[in-house]
């Protein structure tokens, strides 16, 4: 079974599968801040590509409809007592769109990302506005449209890339990963596209050769990674293409240069549009200070990223690995010893004998290093008391996008030894098709009363 089907087209089937299982079992709402990503996506298909300032207040002016419904759900969030079943969810069907009753509905924390960010669940819930649903259908085809394009994008990822097929799918199969790319979320763009960027990378590294319509696809994703979130963080891994792939140090130039300039101009464009836009993430944070904070007590801050490393590293991969709902629905205790295991036995299957040479592995440790004290910078700006002795904020599934190149590191002393190699993947698929099962059960258990006699704390 495994030798005839490829790794690429097993990992569509489960992600559609088990997505549309965590589609349909997640009530609505439930996953973190999607009633935020709700409104600026309804806002954008309503030709509102920016929020507004009131005030203070950022957000924007939506069907009173929407915030009804999203509301009917807040007694689920984080309040992991609290049930609900199916004839609430069909009931909220009876809550009419009404376009022309307005309101305004803040939204602050997802105002200040770009239209790209949900490129992948706008098309399900314009096909919904066109057909003049309810609100509640337009949640659920944004979820579906989501999962149908992140299977899309990392299917060709993992079709791309020459190795680690195996821990890509791994990675792009977490609980955690799947179950937010099958929610109203800005991170399957910024997910998928990595996946992308950095298979294409590895390819044209491994093939030798790169072609026009690569460099076309390499300079439209950088773009719409930088006006994404202003995720740019893996860009940097365009320079392990040698200078040898083309024709003379011009052209390389050129490229380098285009690369650069495309990330620059998604950056600057979405900052222009969002100029008037203030962001405050935590009450206690105060991102000009904190910056000042870390300017003046430098080493004071290289200490509080090396305690927060060592604090908050098994969290973030708990968090990674799958946490899922509101961060409030815990999987089974066996799942987070056993898939590190799953993707260590996958790097293993590797039997590519491609190596890096020291000047590309020292790009590939730089921009890791760069990646994770920028994500861990920003939390501590948007997030963190000014002068906190420790990062808050953190979440595993931002680094989801910093894996793949965090195994690149280990890919020169990697010594495939399996002996049984078709038994390995066959045990890896077993148990990973187990392990969605039960975070299906989890969500199930958590947010539906199917086991009233069993006592649920986290």
């Amino acid at each position: 079974m495994i030798k005839q089907i490829s790794i690429e087209k097993f990992f569509i089937y489960i992600a559609l599968i088990f997505g549309c299982l965590y589609v349909f079992l997640l009530p609505p709402f439930q996953s973190v801040d999607e009633a935020s990503h709700f409104y600026r996506s309804y806002g954008i298909i309503s030709n509102k590509l920016t929020a507004e300032n009131i005030d203070g207040k950022i957000g924007d002016y939506l069907p009173k409809s929407l915030e009804t419904v999203a509301s009917g759900y807040d007694y689920l969030i984080k309040n992991i007592d609290a049930k609900t079943d199916l004839k609430k969810i069909l009931n909220s069907k009876n809550i009419k769109l009404d376009p022309d009753k307005v309101k305004f509905i803040k939204f602050t924390n997802t105002a200040l990302y770009s239209p790209t960010c949900y490129l992948t669940q706008i098309p399900g819930m314009y096909i919904a506005k066109i057909l003049k649903t309810n609100p509640l259908i337009f949640l659920y085809a944004g979820r579906l449209s989501n999962l149908i394009f992140f299977s899309i994008i990392v299917f060709f990822a993992i079709k791309n890339i020459p190795f680690f097929k195996m821990p890509m799918m791994l990675l792009a199969l977490m609980p955690m990963t799947l179950s937010i790319n099958s929610a109203l979320t800005s991170d399957t763009i910024i997910i998928g596209l990595n996946f992308l960027w950095v298979s294409l990378i590895l390819k044209t590294l491994y093939e030798k050769k790169i072609s026009k319509l690569n460099i076309v696809l390499f300079m439209l994703i950088a773009f719409l990674l930088s006006i994404s979130k202003y995720y740019f963080l893996l860009i940097p891994l365009i320079f392990l293409l040698p200078k040898s792939l083309f024709k003379n140090w011009k052209q390389y130039i050129l490229f380098i240069f285009g690369i650069a300039a495309m990330a620059t101009a998604g950056i600057l464009i979405w900052q222009h549009f969002t100029s008037d836009l203030l962001l405050s993430m935590n009450g206690n944070a105060n991102a000009n200070l904190q910056l000042e904070f870390i300017k003046s007590y430098p080493l004071n801050y290289l200490a509080i990223l090396l305690k927060t490393f060592i604090v908050k590293t098994p969290r973030i991969i708990i968090t990674m690995i799958g946490v899922l709902g509101w961060q409030d629905t815990h999987l089974d205790f066996m799942t987070y010893i056993a898939y590190p295991i799953l993707i260590y036995m996958g790097l293993k299957l590797d039997k590519d004998k491609f190596k890096f040479t020291k000047w590309q592995y020292s790009i590939i440790l730089f921009d890791v290093i760069f990646s994770i004290i920028s994500i861990y910078t920003c939390m501590y700006l948007m997030w963190s008391g000014v002068g906190s002795g420790i990062i808050y904020g953190l979440n595993g599934k931002y680094f989801i996008p910093l894996m793949i190149p965090i195994f690149l590191l280990f890919k020169n002393k990697l010594k495939y030894d399996m002996k049984q190699e078709e038994i390995t993947k066959l045990i890896i698929c077993l148990i990973l098709i187990l392990i969605l099962i039960s975070s299906d059960l989890s969500i199930l258990h958590r947010f539906y009363n199917i086991t009233p006699n069993l006592y649920y704390k986290i």
